[in-house]
């Protein structure tokens, strides 16, 4: 067949912006189904108390208001106690008095070692739950290997309603007050509408889906949805800093097994002042191109605020004295492996009180969706207080629920309101063409996991990789396209990334100090006199994101 010139550059253009389009990530629904259709079914269901969330601090909350006398629901995206980071915990931090620990000491080495930025109320809770939780995880069997069976039956025993493999999206809200969730099935479509009179977010940390660390099933989803019913957020400029090896960096399973393997152990020896821990050293180091011949993990305590000679300290977490600390695998240190992380209950809904309560009536939070504060920004010093933490503020937070819905009712949420959030969640199934959810989070990867951004700040480069954020938010966020379940998973699990990479870069400029695990080139000393606060995000009037500094002691 002839094809002349101008029909050969024609088709060839064609196809060169077809390409183009497809490169860029914008491709056709290849199965998009009618939100009308998706409309039809729905499971709906009413409790007092709605927990998100299921992993130890969701276990806790469910089963301590349960056993108050509220009628409690329990959803997870996944399956509880395999979900999130709990699989892979296996030190748990107890305090007890008869072992010698003292109230005063572990608060005086936790001073030492958060820079002034903490809340002390949080310690103390830790410090009043974690003997009783950990010998009543021990009287089930679930200190041993494979615990996360023992949590989930645990909770059935107990008679709670367990929704797994389902995605919450929003938080219902009236005047104030939160009235449960909307979401949808991950294996059938369904919408879920669970309303409540108190919601208890249990929905752990968030990053940007790095390889190399068991968090890609975790993207902020619980800040998501309190942020954009007017809840207030704080935290999001201090970074985690785990680390995985050169030589298989993105493999996961192979770099953590050993968690799997010893179950959840006791630790006794509480806070340690100036003790070893994940800090900023490595990336000081590889910005300063001085690549340590010494292996180890980083080393903690007082970090100068400029980049250091050496990476950390080389000390070895107690029982890794026959090789290397979990996560590290081999080879060379590697970096990013959590990128888009806080530091272990540093980011996530702002306290109002010492009882994980927040500025949402009869919304509560905890674990690392709470910004308790519980080690400061940065995570040294401490071995086993994550978990423990989690489980400790689950379980405060089940108790306070449980006497809040006493004399509290249910919000009344119209059909008409319920089906229009359905409609927007639907939305990017029924969209015939758009963006592809796992190009945009590769977008956004891209743009928020090199060190020069989320570890070593300075001023130009967050503002650079802010205005990407913010083209992605206005541009790539509400065109997304979902060709089953799993794609919407993946699209709302996006839109939150984008609002946690905003939240990060903002607060991050808002900042302007060295502290913790924040670490700003531009403003390498802290700054007591004008930074001894809390960075808080919320909404203003006009819907617009708004940081605002509260002083540690105001």
């Amino acid at each position: 067949m002839y094809v002349n010139r101008r029909a050969f550059i024609k088709g060839a253009l064609g196809i060169g912006v077809a390409g183009a389009a497809i490169a860029a990530g914008f491709i056709k629904n290849r199965s998009p189904k009618e939100i009308s259709q998706l409309m039809e079914t729905a499971l709906e269901q009413e409790t007092d108390i709605l927990v998100i969330g299921g992993g130890i601090a969701g276990v806790f909350a469910a089963l301590r208001a349960s056993r108050n006398g509220a009628k409690v629901i329990l959803v997870d995206k996944g399956s509880v106690g395999r979900s999130g980071q709990t699989p892979f915990a296996n030190g748990f931090a107890v305090f007890d008095e008869a072992n010698g620990d003292d109230r005063a000491t572990w608060h005086k080495n936790m001073a030492t070692n958060t820079d002034g930025i903490h809340r002390p109320e949080y310690l103390d809770q830790l410090m009043d739950y974690s003997k009783e939780i950990y010998e009543e995880m021990e009287s089930w069997g679930a200190t041993k290997v494979g615990f996360g069976k023992v949590f989930r039956e645990k909770l059935y025993n107990e008679g709670i309603q367990i929704i797994e493999r389902t995605m919450l999206t929003t938080l219902l809200e009236k005047n104030g007050k939160v009235a449960g969730a909307v979401g949808f099935k991950l294996d059938s479509e369904e919408a879920v509408v669970v309303k409540a009179k108190s919601v208890i977010l249990c929905t752990g940390a968030g990053a940007f889906k790095p390889n190399g660390f068991q968090v890609r099933s975790l993207t902020n989803d619980g800040d998501a949805m309190a942020y954009r019913i007017g809840g207030k957020i704080s935290g999001k400029e201090f970074v985690d800093t785990h680390f995985t090896g050169s030589d298989s960096p993105a493999y996961c399973w192979g770099n953590w097994k050993n968690q799997w393997e010893t179950g959840i152990m006791k630790v006794e020896n509480g806070p340690e002042a100036n003790g070893m821990g994940l800090d900023l050293n490595m990336y000081h180091s590889a910005h300063a191109a001085n690549i340590p011949v010494t292996m180890g993990p980083p080393g903690g305590g007082n970090v100068e605020k400029k980049p250091p000679e050496s990476m950390g300290t080389g000390k070895k977490e107690p029982g890794m004295e026959g090789g290397k600390p979990p996560g590290m695998g081999d080879g060379d240190p590697i970096g990013g492996s959590t990128a888009g992380m806080g530091v272990h209950k540093s980011e996530g809904l702002f306290p109002t009180d010492a009882k994980c309560g927040t500025n949402i009536e009869g919304l509560f939070a905890a674990g690392d969706s709470l910004s308790s504060m519980l080690v400061g920004g940065k995570y040294v010093g401490v071995i086993g207080f994550a978990l423990a933490g989690s489980a400790t503020q689950g379980a405060l937070a089940g108790e306070v629920g449980a006497e809040y819905i006493k004399t509290s009712s249910m919000p009344k949420i119209s059909d008409t309101t319920i089906n229009a959030i359905k409609e927007e969640m639907f939305a990017p199934r029924e969209r015939e063409k758009g963006y592809s959810p796992a190009w945009v989070t590769q977008m956004l990867q891209f743009n928020m996991i090199p060190y020069y951004v989320l570890y070593i700040k300075k001023e130009d480069r967050l503002k650079a990789a802010l205005k990407n954020i913010e083209f992605f938010r206005d541009h790539f966020a509400d065109k997304m396209i979902a060709s089953d379940a799993h794609d919407l998973r993946l699209v709302h699990e996006t839109k939150n990334m984008i609002l946690n990479a905003e939240m990060k870069l903002k607060a991050s400029l808002f900042r302007t100090e060295s502290r913790g695990n924040h670490y700003r080139e531009d403003y390498p000393e802290t700054n007591d006199k004008d930074w001894l606060a809390w960075v808080v995000i919320e909404k203003d009037k006009g819907g617009e994101m708004k940081l605002s500094k509260v002083p540690v002691n105001g």
